[in-house]
């Protein structure tokens, strides 16, 4: 596997019945050397959504871009007891497909993970929660992101990337999986753990469920580094392509932020902000890239040169120059256009707007974001803050993309979407 390959897949990722309870406010904090750093909240009419406590919030890293580059840096966990599991018949599928699954011993709720924008099932977060929710006392099931061209090539659903159309998708999936005669009896309830753009998929599949849509009404949701704007943040990983990407070689980049671990407490940072912004969007491009090709030649979209008159590597060259609004705005939405699902570009963005998913959200769902993501925009953050219920946001003083996916105070909340609660501060 190239450097380049290798990288993308590092990164990528770092991008994941009736209600039965409402989240209590859990505390976080920051360690006593990082004082100046902003404390964690949430506004609802001026009042915070959490109470800063240093000894719970077991993360140190206080640069959002050097969080995410090194969100990957713990050992992978070794999991006992997972199955691969063929999935047949699923609703809106062409393929059959397959998914990796954790049974408890007895009746028990289903803790759905749903991944990152280019994340595969079996990656190191993925390990990691499936491990965690899986010992709270979980049945666990996750598969491939539905924005990957092998999860598209089962389904055959349409162009990747409208998020509302895959979580319908991610819905029939795990309703398929609980209605096979073994399983009916095993689930007593479904429960989402969303990573980045999964975290979009899981409010869209509440907000679909909600309506009737679909089936499976989540009992409750935790979203974790959800974008607060689908569109802002393809913005700000285009404008970090176009700024610094080509400051540096794909060698170099891979060459210094693939599997480095983070340094010590007092040391400097080894890289500048501009590298770290041009080996997050360097990661996410060559993700996109695959899907453009892919998209282009399974729909016939054709938006690439013709196959029949260029070579794959001169598509894929191709594909490569294109940005993330460019795909949503030439591929995603006119497909979707076309097909009369969606009816303007700004519906289509909706469905990644998390303020506006969050109208219409219960209280058993809750958001976890630091405020030093680089994904987002301060000033949209700000506004989530001032509309959000305080019980359903909690806004870290600093963590990046994901970066503190590995902390005891993370897993406590993971832990607590099982058992439909909220942690504590043991």
């Amino acid at each position: 596997m190239t450097v380049a390959v290798r990288q993308s897949r590092l990164l990528a990722v770092c991008l994941f019945a009736s209600t039965c309870c409402a989240w209590s406010r859990p505390a976080v904090g920051a360690s006593e050397d990082t004082a100046t750093v902003p404390q964690a909240v949430g506004l609802e009419n001026g009042s915070p959504s959490v109470e800063v406590a240093p000894a719970d919030f077991d993360y140190r890293i206080t640069n959002g871009y050097y969080a995410t580059i090194t969100a990957f840096s713990f050992d992978e966990p070794k999991l006992l007891g997972e199955n691969e599991v063929k999935l047949k018949g699923i609703p809106g599928f062409e393929k059959d497909l397959k998914v990796r699954v954790m049974w408890q011993n007895q009746p028990a709720r289903l803790a759905v993970l749903l991944l990152g924008l280019g994340s595969r099932s079996k990656n190191k977060i993925a390990q990691l929660w499936k491990q965690q929710m899986f010992d709270a006392g979980c049945h666990v099931v996750t598969f491939d992101s539905p924005f990957l061209p092998a999860f598209n090539e089962r389904s055959r659903h349409g162009v990747p990337g409208y998020v509302r159309e895959e979580a319908r998708l991610s819905a029939q999936i795990v309703n398929t999986l609980v209605q096979q005669k073994d399983n009916k009896d095993k689930v007593t309830g479904v429960v989402l753990l969303g990573a980045s753009y999964g975290g979009i998929m899981a409010l869209n599949w509440m907000d679909l469920a909600q309506s009737g849509e679909v089936p499976l009404r989540p009992e409750a949701i935790l979203a974790v580094s959800p974008p607060v704007n689908m569109h802002s943040a393809a913005r700000r990983l285009d404008d970090f392509y176009r700024r610094y990407r080509w400051n540096y070689t794909l060698a170099k980049l891979g060459g210094d932020l693939l599997d480095h671990q983070p340094v010590g407490p007092g040391e400097a940072i080894p890289f500048t902000d501009e590298e770290m912004m041009a080996g997050i969007a360097a990661a996410f491009r060559l993700d996109l890239k695959e899907v453009i090709d892919y998209a282009d030649s399974r729909y016939k979209l054709g938006q690439l040169p013709s196959a029949s008159q260029h070579s794959d590597q001169y598509r894929r060259d191709m594909a490569s120059t294109w940005s993330f609004e460019s795909y949503i705005h030439r591929m995603v939405y006119r497909y979707w256009n076309e097909k009369g699902v969606v009816r303007t570009i700004d519906d289509l963005w909706a469905s990644g707007d998390t303020v506006q998913l969050m109208s219409r959200m219960p209280k058993s769902v809750r958001l976890i974001i630091a405020a030093d993501d680089p994904l987002n925009e301060p000033s949209e953050l700000d506004r989530l803050r001032a509309l959000a219920p305080s019980e359903q946001l909690t806004v870290l003083p600093y963590g990046g993309h994901m970066g503190f996916t590995k902390t005891e105070w993370l897993k406590k909340q993971v832990q607590a979407v099982c058992r439909c609660g909220a942690a504590t501060k043991d």
